[in-house]
């Protein structure tokens, strides 16, 4: 069975010549409707072609991009696709594998718009940050074309360890960090912006479609359990000793795609059942787990995508220049103040690692939140008391809104976020 949504995917990614004849921004908002109207024929992964088509349109009208404007709709169609893929592989589970490769080519799609967007500014230090991400993110999904095979066809537990250290290599994690570290404090704001939505969120979707494609063996959980509850902790108390704006939000995007890792990771490690949720109810856990994922993908992406778009200098490391208070309102969402889109998922984690009897690893999820609250302080002073006039733009607010409107909302949206 060939989607017909693939083809359409196929059409985006083939109209690259439109950027030497059409303006960036036009060709931006252009896709953003694109996927905006996927919900109308894909209604149960409508909240996130609204989410995706709204952001992207809001994002474009912010900057001219140039050529660009079509490597930040490609960064956004790749993200939509990859929801796609994992919302078609729960429903059609008889064609689950070929969603499977369909979340792959997501990958590939989203690794070409953003490392344009990263070096951007055309500076040494943009393209080094650019070429880091490129690199590490090759090695990643290498070992994820890897390590699927092997667990499909092979060997499931060298497979998923293949594929775990894939993820960790694609999302940053302790010990393959280093290269968030250096995009986010080395590239344009507006790349780094399009890095934390669009290439967070995507390698998060594959990772969850490759679990309902092939399991995650135990060990392999075991192993990823324990890089992401190290990792997190290593890039609070980093954080806390960084010292610029750029570095400090790179560790809190380490941070948080360990929280998400986690939430996988613990249900592979302990297995999928259903477990009671206190003020949600009886939900397998995998369901919650996806839930925790995504959440932590969408308050990460979200916020920094606000904060980072509406930066005016020249590389994102550098303080801000002018103050964005909607901005301010996004870092208290990082913190994971109720009731803000981040408070739910690290709840939703802790509440998580209780069902299975786990306390350790609910503590160490908590005492991390508290770790981070110091550097999460820090920024919000560095965007609030900027003395040069707002900022804020369309992309800022909205995702202020955004965090406040869903953070709200979550405990009646998730039957829609999650089937």
């Amino acid at each position: 069975m060939i989607d017909p949504v693939f083809f359409i995917v196929l059409a985006l990614a083939m109209s690259a010549p439109l950027a030497l004849k059409v303006e960036g921004r036009y060709i931006a908002m252009a896709m953003g409707f694109i996927i905006f109207a996927f919900s109308f024929f894909v209604p149960y992964a409508a909240f996130f072609f609204v989410l995706f088509g709204v952001m992207l349109i809001a994002m474009a009208l912010d900057h001219r991009y140039g050529a660009l404007g079509y490597a930040l709709g490609l960064s956004a169609v790749s993200t939509a696709l990859a929801a796609y893929a994992y919302f078609m592989s729960i429903i059609t589970p008889e064609y689950a594998l070929n969603y499977a490769f369909a979340g792959l080519a997501a990958l590939a799609i989203a690794t070409t718009g953003i490392y344009g967007l990263l070096a951007s500014g055309k500076e040494r230090e943009n393209v080094e940050g650019a070429l880091k991400y490129l690199i590490f993110s090759a090695v990643g999904k290498t070992l994820m074309v890897m390590g699927f095979a092997l667990a499909l066809y092979a060997a499931p537990t060298l497979g998923w360890l293949l594929l775990s250290f894939g993820f960790i290599f694609e999302l940053g994690l302790v010990p393959a960090h280093l290269w968030m570290v250096d995009a986010f404090s080395l590239s344009t704001p507006k790349g780094v912006a399009a890095l934390v939505l669009f290439g967070e969120l995507t390698p998060l979707l594959v990772l969850l479609t490759f679990f309902r494609v092939v399991g995650m063996t135990k060990p392999a959980g075991f192993a990823l359990l324990l890089v992401a509850l190290a990792s997190m902790t290593y890039a609070n108390i980093a954080a806390l000793t960084a010292r610029t704006f750029g570095r400090m939000l790179a560790y809190s995007s380490i941070a948080h795609m360990s929280y998400a890792v986690s939430a996988v990771a613990l249900v592979a490690y302990f297995g999928n059942r259903a477990v009671d949720m206190p003020l949600f109810g009886i939900y397998p856990a995998f369901t919650i787990a996806a839930t925790v994922a995504i959440l932590e993908g969408l308050t990460s992406g979200l916020a920094k995508a606000g904060i980072f778009n509406a930066l005016t200098v020249k590389h994102a490391d550098i303080v801000p220049d002018r103050r964005v208070l909607s901005g301010a309102l996004n870092v208290l969402s990082l913190l994971g103040l109720p009731p803000l889109l981040g408070f739910w998922p690290k709840l939703l984690l802790v509440l998580l690692a209780l069902a299975y009897g786990q306390l350790g690893i609910a503590l160490i999820v908590i005492l991390n939140s508290a770790i981070a609250t110091p550097y999460y302080l820090r920024v919000f002073r560095m965007l609030a008391e900027a003395k040069g006039p707002s900022a804020d733009n369309a992309t800022s607010v909205l995702t202020a809104a955004l965090s406040t409107v869903l953070g709200v909302a979550v405990p009646l949206l998730l039957s829609v976020i999650i089937p």
